[in-house]
């Protein structure tokens, strides 16, 4: 079983006329061309019969390419709101990533210069401390040294004279009121002081 034949087209159909009339046999003394009248009104006809179905299948064509075009215009909306709504989500991102970082940023200079206020304090109480302590030091010097010249003036006239019976105690070194006979409470004034 073949296959129907096709329906020529309008412009088969005309391709054809032209060769008839191109072909056709002139006549004498005229432009005129003697084609064969029975082909020519057929051929004719079958045009008349093709402009129809013609005409349909152009509507179909056109239909067909405005249903593309419309469909290519909705997917060209849809891809266009979703870069626009992946645009929006990567700012809203964005400005929360900003703020994020600003607040980190924040909590960072807090805490720098909280660690720097205490470590101002730590160095003034060590500083303090130190300070007392030489104090200290500084007067169990001088009492040291007030002890030695006195050990010193008193042994030189006992050098000819029996020793005496009991030895200068360590105490009389420290003289009672003198700064540094309590080092205990010279610190304990500053601590409270402080």
């Amino acid at each position: 079983m073949t296959a129907a034949a096709e329906p020529e087209s309008i412009t088969e159909l005309l391709q054809k006329l032209r060769a008839m009339v191109a072909d056709g046999k002139g006549v004498p003394l005229s432009a005129s061309v003697m084609i064969p009248r029975d082909q020519a009104l057929e051929l004719i006809d079958r045009c008349l019969d093709a402009s129809p179905r013609e005409v349909a299948e152009a509507r179909e064509v056109l239909a067909e390419r405005t249903q593309v075009l419309e469909r290519t215009r909705l997917e060209a909306e849809q891809l266009l709101a979703e870069a626009r709504r992946r645009a929006e989500a990567m700012i809203e991102q964005s400005e929360l990533m900003q703020a994020a970082q600003a607040g980190a940023h924040s909590i960072r200079t807090q805490a720098s210069e909280q660690a720097n206020h205490l470590k101002r304090q730590t160095e003034d109480y060590i500083d303090r401390r130190l300070a007392n302590f030489e104090i200290v030091l500084s007067d169990l010097l001088d009492q040291t040294r007030r002890g030695r010249q006195r050990l010193a003036d008193s042994s030189e006239p006992r050098a000819t004279e029996p020793r005496a019976a009991e030895p200068e105690s360590a105490g009389d070194f420290f003289q009672p009121g003198e700064p540094g006979s309590s080092p205990d409470k010279h610190e304990e004034g500053e601590e409270n002081g402080a």
